[in-house]
């Protein structure tokens, strides 16, 4: 059941009264969620972290935050599970409910859909599922499931999909394949074909996509392979309009040596997120070494366009412990987190 509005603004009000909450939250391979201010730089310590054994989490590497309920859900990888926390809690916090069905294999990310009671999951690496929003436990069947393209039969053009996003205004999933953007409709069954696709060189080596629905943009962030000769593999952030399909090229492109994007041989970029509080774009990277001092998670403005030049560049083991995850929003205080619808 939602909460009524009173309890909302009761909620708001009594988190409003604490210190103020930090913008960007990065998770990843190892058991800890840190949050960063809008004016931290370089190695800057986390404001706050949340981690310890009662949270439960082994590889929390992927989180959204969810501002009509004021939660964060945690897509916990080899932890095989979905956890969910209250947003602005921290430390040792044990989650409010776990979804944790065998289905889910490693979950990687989830898009909660408040409006129909339902959130979207990447489960087993190759499929869609739809659970009840306040699902919990073992033994919760999905609602919904859109499975493997690869099945005899099926249309879907699921492939790895490697992240996920709800668009509200066309009621649809899109995720992130190598070579493609693939969308849904949230109500598509098990072998239903997309209803559209951007593909082509714009899209080619994408590793994750990000929205902004204000807006009506897709920041897709796409790593080009390395040639084995150069001393760099080039990243660059593709912003397409959000009803964009075929063989689009993007509205433009965010790219070259000033951005800090480019990358050397074995660092890989590994998410990026949109915050729509302080209207920022959130690019992480690691190293396949897995060693953490080479960490990096590089800021823009969300209007920012071609060569463009970071506001922040955070790196090192400050941001993780392992391997990052993909970097998501939290809204600076609970005064300003209530019913942003997006």
């Amino acid at each position: 059941m939602r909460p009524s509005l009173a309890a909302c603004l009761l909620s708001t009000f009594a988190l409003a009264a604490s210190a103020a909450h930090a913008e960007m939250a990065v998770g990843g391979f190892a058991p800890q969620i840190a949050f960063f201010g809008a004016s931290a730089q370089g190695g800057d310590a986390p404001l706050a972290q949340i981690a310890g054994a009662d949270t439960q989490m082994v590889e929390p590497a992927f989180g959204v935050y969810e501002p009509n309920e004021q939660l964060l859900y945690v897509s916990d990888f080899n932890g095989r599970a979905l956890r969910v926390y209250p947003a602005f809690a921290r430390g040792n916090v044990a989650p409010l409910r776990v979804l944790n069905p065998p289905q889910f294999g490693q979950t990687r990310a989830s898009a909660p859909v408040y409006a129909h009671d339902e959130i979207g999951i990447i489960v087993s690496n190759c499929c869609i599922a739809t659970y009840p929003l306040h699902a919990s436990g073992s033994d919760t069947f999905a609602i919904r499931t859109i499975n493997w393209g690869g099945l005899s039969g099926s249309a879907t053009d699921l492939n790895n999909p490697l992240s996920l996003r709800y668009l509200p205004a066309s009621d649809e999933y899109v995720v992130s394949e190598y070579d493609r953007l693939v969308f849904h409709a949230r109500t598509a069954g098990a072998y239903d074909a997309p209803t559209r696709r951007i593909t082509g060189p714009a899209v080619a080596n994408c590793i994750s996509v990000a929205h902004d629905p204000a807006a009506h943009r897709l920041f897709v962030l796409c790593q080009a392979p390395w040639d084995g000769s150069s001393a760099t593999t080039r990243v660059r952030i593709g912003v397409f309009a959000d009803d964009a399909s075929g063989e689009a090229m993007p509205l433009y492109t965010i790219a070259g040596d000033a951005t800090g994007l480019d990358l050397p041989p074995g660092y890989y970029v590994t998410g990026i997120g949109h915050d729509p509080y302080v209207h920022r774009l959130m690019v992480a990277s690691s190293s396949n070494s897995g060693n953490p001092a080479q960490n990096r998670v590089v800021v823009f403005a969300d209007g920012a366009n071609g060569n463009a030049t970071p506001v922040q560049q955070l790196s090192g083991t400050t941001l993780s412990s392992g391997w990052l995850g993909t970097p998501f929003a939290v809204p600076l205080d609970a005064i300003f987190a209530n019913g942003f619808d997006g």
